[in-house]
């Protein structure tokens, strides 16, 4: 997967990982700061790069999600660390940790994932 999905897109997203629906549908579930042709326009979008596909053969059309948030998530992880890190793991951990208050059992759970890592 090479596009990336912007904010609003993801926001369409998130909706439609629940399930698949209509354009009806999710125009109401996103609320009023989404219009009709906001949404129309999103959807075309998304089924344009790949992530959504719609069944036309149902009256209104059916929108339904081809890529998981997972799928999503991770190539989100693997952008941000390519664009600010360099793709230097390490240093997003190690930065994270510095700027980040983390708590006893937090830093047991990255030292376990850590060591098995290691292993």
């Amino acid at each position: 997967m090479n596009d990336r999905i912007t904010e609003s897109e993801w926001a369409l997203m998130e909706v439609l990982w629940q399930g698949e629906m209509t354009q009806p549908q999710l125009t109401e579930r996103l609320g009023k700061n989404w219009s009709k042709n906001t949404v129309h326009t999103f959807l075309t979008r998304l089924c344009g790069k790949g992530f959504l596909e719609v069944d036309k053969e149902r009256s209104p059309h059916v929108y339904r999600a081809l890529v998981s948030r997972e799928e999503c998530e991770r190539e989100e992880r693997q952008s941000f660390l390519r664009k600010v890190y360099q793709g230097n793991v390490g240093r997003m951990v190690a930065s994270f940790v510095r700027d980040s208050q983390l708590s006893a059992s937090d830093a047991q759970e990255l030292r376990r994932m850590l060591d098995e890592i290691g292993e």
